[in-house]
């Protein structure tokens, strides 16, 4: 099967945009596909500890839900934009968190082109 990156962008600002990447993602994983997430600008807080949890798209599954498969079940690979997340307020100028993250590592530019180039396809949200 193929190796798929998800970029996603929105945050618990805009469930519906939110959670799409994540149940595509889960998705993908159903049909046997590898997935690695990249979170960008304010998607990087839907790791902060208790976001997720919150997060209800109309006519979607609980993020939560979606949440717990990709990261206790499969254990999917996400990735926290530092620059969007020091932009935030979530990671100080020496890329240390200042709030506790649900899950996921920070990454840099030089691993989101590492991810690009290693994917089948990227999609992003």
């Amino acid at each position: 099967m193929g190796k798929y990156l998800m970029i996603a962008n929105s945050g618990p600002e805009d469930p519906n945009r939110a959670t799409v990447p994540f149940l595509t993602a889960k998705a993908l994983i159903e049909n046997g596909n590898d997935v690695s997430i990249w979170l960008y600008n304010n998607s990087v807080y839907l790791m902060r500890t208790g976001v997720w949890e919150n997060v209800q798209a109309p006519g979607l599954p609980p993020l939560e839900d979606l949440m717990l498969f990709l990261t206790q079940v499969k254990q999917v690979p996400v990735y926290i934009g530092v620059s969007c997340a020091i932009g935030r307020g979530l990671v100080d100028e020496n890329q240390k968190p200042v709030c506790p993250f649900a899950y996921g590592e920070l990454g840099d530019p030089h691993k989101l082109a590492e991810l690009i180039e290693d994917a089948d396809q990227v999609v992003g949200f």
